[in-house]
């Protein structure tokens, strides 16, 4: 047992590192044009959301686009709307990581390591530095979520174990509750869906457990914005509470129609892993495309909540 959590524990936090060294090194790459950027292309909704689906997929951090954008609405350079516009394309451009997960190239993953450390001792005062950032922390990400998925093998011989994971199988707000609750832990939707994924390549969770999982973690990686905002003008918190109010909604749009859209996945893929995987984007989409017209009354709902 104390192996299992000892193995899991190494592995989210190579996975946290490598995510993390990805992240810095494309932030350097694209310099400090982040909040810039944010401000510049947001003069409408659909442009916001594109503007923040094609940063976050940049930067690989939603957190960090979502913290920004409060920043921005703090600052009174940005309006609750085109903020809200930001976060919907946050949600679509954190699916990235996901689907680099689910190709499984694990066994470049030591390579790139190496070759992305290399690149960047040589490189650091350029942009090469960056690139191997980039490299090194892509490679580290796939490595670690390998090291937990073998970690957690032996969990289908522990009964009791084994019996809690099938829980989010058989209840999906027992499986939200965890996505939560792990992405508050992790402080990061991509540990918690790539732990999901790694249970699913194992056998020890099916469709709808994962899928459950990715919806709790659009839940819980709110946090990040909400702790952005304390301390911060009304509209920033405003901008913090949409974005609470926006995941929450569209996780409850999803529960009546759970059994289609798992059907839809299944025809998809026969990989579990893909299906979790694709279903995340899909799932992220579609709720940032349903609520883009109705940006201007979320707004409104949000205001009427936390007035100013």
């Amino acid at each position: 047992m104390v192996a299992i959590a000892a193995g899991t524990v190494l592995g989210i936090l190579i996975f946290l590192v490598g995510l993390r060294t990805m992240t810095q090194g494309l932030r350097s790459a694209a310099g400090t044009r982040l909040r810039w950027i944010l401000q510049r292309f947001t003069a409408s909704p659909g442009l916001g959301l594109i503007t923040g689906a094609v940063t976050t997929a940049l930067t690989q951090s939603s957190s960090a686009t979502v913290a920004a954008a409060v920043g921005l609405v703090d600052a009174k350079l940005l309006s609750l709307e085109q903020a809200l516009g930001i976060i919907l394309g946050a949600n679509i451009g954190t699916t990235l990581t996901a689907q680099l997960i689910s190709f499984r190239w694990v066994t470049g993953a030591p390579w790139a390591i190496c070759l992305g450390a290399a690149v960047f001792v040589l490189g650091r005062k350029t942009r090469w530095g960056a690139v191997g950032c980039i490299v090194a922390g892509a490679g580290g990400l796939l490595w670690g979520i390998e090291l937990v998925s073998l970690a957690l093998r032996p969990l289908a011989d522990l009964p009791y174990l084994a019996n809690l994971i099938l829980e989010w199988e058989n209840s999906i707000y027992s499986g939200i509750l965890a996505g939560i609750i792990l992405t508050a832990i992790f402080q990061s939707s991509s540990a918690t869906i790539g732990l999901a994924m790694a249970l699913a390549g194992e056998g020890l969770l099916g469709l709808s457990g994962g899928m459950a999982v990715v919806l709790g973690s659009n839940i819980g990686t709110v946090l990040t914005s909400l702790i952005a905002s304390i301390g911060t003008i009304p509209e920033a918190r405003q901008t913090a509470v949409g974005d609470l109010l926006f995941n929450c909604l569209g996780v409850v749009v999803a529960l009546p129609v759970m059994d289609f859209f798992l059907q839809l996945l299944q025809g998809g893929s026969q990989d579990v892993v893909r299906q979790i995987a694709n279903g995340h984007v899909l799932f992220n989409i579609t709720t940032a495309l349903i609520a883009l017209p109705c940006i201007k009354y979320l707004a409104r709902l949000v205001r009427r909540l936390v007035p100013s």
